[in-house]
């Protein structure tokens, strides 16, 4: 009796940011350069078979590991075009499948990427919005969260405000007017606080 030969699994093709954070390796997949990342997905840290012996072919070495590290030696971080298919076994990780090109990530876009990681990690509380969907009107001051540093507390509150036209590179600042990343993770999201916050 003849046997049908089991289904390959779906693959995904997108442009993203693959990079290792939070102890693991993430690919973020981004619409289009300079356009906000749309969804994070945790890799097994592992290539398929057909990348892996593709790679070996083209490198000529035979002994290279089928491991993520393999496609962009040296490097924790990078962009291009990627292909993945869900990790064998597995029901919320992934493979990488081809990458026919990369090069170094922006700066905005490994700050998105990371971003991205953290709120999929740890989706916001309700009644704050996330920096994905809208930002508050600028230089006005709000109550943000984002991802804690410590072990006792899953969030971090704090008052900041969003400074887009005199800092680009980095426009969440904390109301001394340092970046927000000097002393942690990056904004998640955030929600009106006039009532408490406002000036005097």
């Amino acid at each position: 009796m003849a046997t049908q030969p089991a289904p390959r699994p779906a693959v995904q093709h997108c442009y993203g940011v693959l990079l290792h954070h939070r102890l693991a390796w993430w690919l973020v997949e981004f619409p289009k350069l300079d356009a906000a990342p749309v969804r994070a997905r945790k890799l097994s840290g592992r290539l398929t078979p057909a990348l892996a012996d593709w790679l070996r072919s083209e490198t000529g070495d035979a002994g290279l590991p089928a491991e993520v590290t393999a496609l962009h030696p040296d490097s924790r971080c990078w962009s291009g075009e990627f292909s993945c298919v869900r990790a064998a076994g597995s029901v919320d990780l992934y493979d990488i499948d081809a990458h026919p090109w990369g090069s170094d990530a922006g700066e905005l876009e490994l700050r998105l990427a990371r971003t991205m990681i953290d709120a999929t990690i740890r989706p916001l509380p309700s009644g704050f919005t996330s920096v994905f969907f809208d930002l508050p009107s600028e230089n006005q001051p709000v109550l943000a969260i984002r991802l804690s540093g410590y072990s006792c507390a899953t969030f971090e509150l704090m008052t900041a405000r969003y400074m887009p036209t005199y800092r680009p590179r980095s426009p969440w600042r904390d109301i001394s007017n340092d970046a927000v990343s000097d002393s942690g993770s990056d904004i998640l999201g955030w929600r009106e606080a006039a009532d408490w916050i406002g000036p005097v």
